[in-house]
């Protein structure tokens, strides 16, 4: 499986001001805590779309204790918020390596000082204001309009309530009638941070088919319709996800244009009760009713995992390209419409 690095937005953080409010961390006394830090950075580690990087000022390297460092990083993360990397400021053009460099049109660097501001290798400048002003820039859901949709839909062949929360938490209340399709369900919704609200009835003593295809259907209008002009989302998503043994790979694009590829053998014709075969019809009904392209990939290994891998990588995937990116209302194209 030919494998892809996905450019990441980042968000570069100084330590002085925005997370500590010390000029130096050289005992364990100076770690005074900026307030809100906890609470604005956690909410924007929350959304998953930005890596997280720590920001030195190289003239102060003096100042800062190994140890007490640590202290502050490890508080972090056992506050949910993963730090992916620490650097100085004088590493700011490389930030992000080795491989391609960072999204630089939708990575931020944050600071007090306006020099360490100015040093931003290519990033969007934010002065540090506090972080209610900080969550409101960057955050891509705090004050813009909800993106939902609800939607019924009954033939004679299944009964479908559907409501879905582009901008939610990734909560799930969902019920097919088919439990190993109702935990995949809630893959996507998990890690696509969208909140998804699903009951349906099928004639599920005929076969799974028409329960499978319906609620894709359904799924992929109620998408098309919550991202609505599409103005300032990603509309690109890409994950590279592992699970054990296997490895899924899944591209998507909110193009307005339907495509789908699939690139999978799984190696048993039934999970459970669940054929596999059914996989692919429900991500193209998905694809057909959304109107994106849809590319997916897995490498051979469990049948569940293969499974898991590609709705986990497919609810990641679908997280970054609807996505909107803080102060940008531009639709994603050339052609001026999607």
């Amino acid at each position: 499986m030919e494998q892809s690095k996905r450019r990441d937005a980042i968000l570069a953080i100084a330590l002085d001001g925005p997370v500590v409010a010390a000029d130096s961390l050289t005992s364990f006394a100076d770690i005074i805590w900026t307030p809100g830090v906890f609470r604005g950075l956690g909410h924007l580690a929350s959304e998953g779309i930005f890596q997280l990087a720590i920001l030195l000022q190289r003239e102060k390297e003096a100042f800062y204790a190994v140890e007490v460092l640590q202290r502050v990083l490890d508080t972090l993360e056992n506050e949910g918020i993963p730090v992916a990397q620490v650097v100085y400021d004088d590493q700011l053009p490389s930030i992000g390596s080795p491989g391609p460099g960072p999204d630089a049109e939708h990575s931020w660097i944050i600071a007090s000082d306006p020099q360490v501001v100015d040093a931003n290798g290519g990033m969007q400048p934010l002065p540090f204001t506090g972080w209610p002003d900080v969550v409101a820039k960057l955050s891509g859901s705090t004050g813009k309009l909800p993106r939902s949709a609800r939607f019924e839909r009954t033939t004679k062949e299944t009964s479908i309530h559907m409501e879905l929360d582009l901008d939610g938490t990734g909560k799930g209340s969902i019920a097919t009638g088919l439990p190993f399709f109702d935990h995949m369900l809630h893959q996507v919704a998990r890690h696509g941070r969208i909140d998804l609200t699903l009951q349906c009835k099928g004639d599920l003593e005929v076969d799974e088919h028409h329960t499978v295809e319906d609620v894709a259907i359904v799924l992929g209008q109620a998408v098309a319709r919550a991202l609505g002009d599409k103005r300032g989302i990603g509309r690109y998503g890409f994950e590279l996800l592992p699970m054990d043994e296997c490895l899924a790979q899944v591209a998507l694009d909110f193009s307005g244009r339907a495509w789908f590829v699939w690139d999978v053998v799984f190696t048993r014709e039934m999970v459970g009760t669940f054929p596999t075969e059914l996989f692919s019809h429900f991500f193209k009904s998905f694809s057909d009713e959304a109107k994106c392209n849809l590319h997916m990939q897995v490498s051979t290994g469990n049948a569940h995992h293969q499974a898991e891998a590609l709705f986990k990588a497919f609810g990641r995937a679908l997280r970054h390209a609807v996505f909107r990116y803080p102060g940008n209302d531009d639709l994603p194209s050339t052609k001026g419409v999607l």
